[in-house]
């Protein structure tokens, strides 16, 4: 929804990230799956992941701004409520920007509450986007 705005740079980090969290469980379920491609055709549907982010450390320092890393955590904890489960092997992932960018718990709930009810949105407009047609072709 908002990763339009990052640079491209922080797209890249940004798919690392949440292909770490969509393997993290060692399952990539069909919600988990169809939420990571909105995400990527929303980054323009050409940005590539840097290996060595995916399955090395991953690179929170791209994300710069106070802006870049609110995005980047709302935006996975979409993909981590995707298939209803926010996995205890996706959490350790995403408490590392937690603690990395001094997230407030008051802050957290408030970004977990509209993950929550933002991840059934994006498979239902993905859905709705498909029927129209094969998504990626003009």
């Amino acid at each position: 929804m908002f990763l339009n705005i990052l640079t491209d740079r922080q797209k890249q980090s940004f798919l690392a990230l949440a292909t770490k969290v969509v393997m993290a469980d060692g399952e990539v379920v069909p919600k988990e799956h169809v939420t990571l491609n909105v995400r990527v055709a929303e980054m323009g549907g050409n940005i590539k992941a840097p290996p060595n982010e995916i399955y090395g450390e991953p690179n929170f320092d791209v994300f710069d701004t106070p802006l870049a890393q609110t995005i980047v955590l709302l935006e996975l904890l979409v993909i981590a409520y995707s298939d209803d489960e926010y996995h205890e092997d996706e959490q350790p992932i995403i408490q590392q920007l937690i603690d990395k960018y001094g997230v407030s718990g008051e802050q957290l709930a408030r970004y977990e509450s509209w993950a929550k009810r933002q991840s059934p949105l994006s498979v239902e407009g993905w859905g709705l986007i498909s029927e129209a047609g094969p998504v990626g072709e003009g």
